[in-house]
């Protein structure tokens, strides 16, 4: 294996002495012809590196028109072309220095789109079969309230906040409608608790989360709701 890595170094090498090669006739009177270019190479190939002696602009042409290529090896300690080939997997993987998510922000995702998936997650969870896949959710209220200053001593310290939040659950027959609404709706107050504690975490303030179960018996499926319309998105 290590022979063989060796042999693809030499090949590498004399490779870059092909491309040094063109573009060192370009501004020479003395050309060898392109059939014989690989010839001439292997006849007088010196292990060196880089593009001296070179022009910057033929150099810029080569690069402009040729792939991007990298060469490295695996049996030198320390070889600087795994940090070229790092640096090129992070620029294409990077195309904009601008960070698409605000730094300080957690998730791509608006605050009812948070609130969708939080509340769908628990649905599966806590529903079985197709029964949560046969679930739409329709947001009615997103509304953050900030009370009035508290007098001194009162139950609640000034600054505390209130996330009220108002989903549909909409199924489409009275069999679903009881299987997400459980016995005597414990299925439904476990998916409204374990949604409320995520809930919480997400938005670092108390959420008071109301959940409510209807048949609608039209064929075509519920648009659900987002902060552009239908939802009612309020901040007092």
């Amino acid at each position: 294996k290590e022979k063989l890595l060796v042999a693809l170094s030499h090949i590498g090498s004399m490779a870059e002495s092909c491309i040094r090669q063109l573009l060192k006739q370009r501004r020479t009177p003395s050309r060898v012809r392109l059939g014989d270019l690989v010839d001439h190479v292997l006849q007088n190939h010196v292990d060196e590196s880089g593009l001296e002696n070179i022009h910057d602009d033929d150099i810029e042409t080569f690069a402009a028109v040729a792939p991007q290529f990298l060469f490295t090896s695996a049996i030198q300690k320390d070889d600087e072309g795994v940090d070229d080939v790092l640096g090129l997997l992070l620029e294409r993987a990077t195309p904009s220095d601008n960070w698409i998510i605000d730094p300080e922000s957690t998730t791509g995702m608006t605050p009812i789109e948070q609130v969708e998936e939080i509340i769908r997650e628990k649905i599966y969870r806590c529903l079985h079969r197709e029964v949560p896949h046969a679930v739409q959710q329709q947001n009615r209220m997103f509304k953050l309230v900030e009370p009035m200053k508290q007098k001194s001593g009162s139950a609640k310290e000034e600054g505390d906040k209130l996330l009220r939040i108002y989903q549909d659950l909409v199924v489409k027959t009275k069999s679903h409608q009881r299987l997400v609404l459980g016995s005597g709706g414990k299925t439904l107050e476990r998916i409204r608790l374990t949604a409320v504690e995520d809930l919480e975490d997400a938005f670092e303030c108390d959420v008071d989360l109301n959940l409510n179960v209807r048949i609608s018996k039209s064929n075509h499926d519920v648009p659900l709701e987002s902060e552009s319309g239908g939802a009612s998105t309020f901040t007092v």
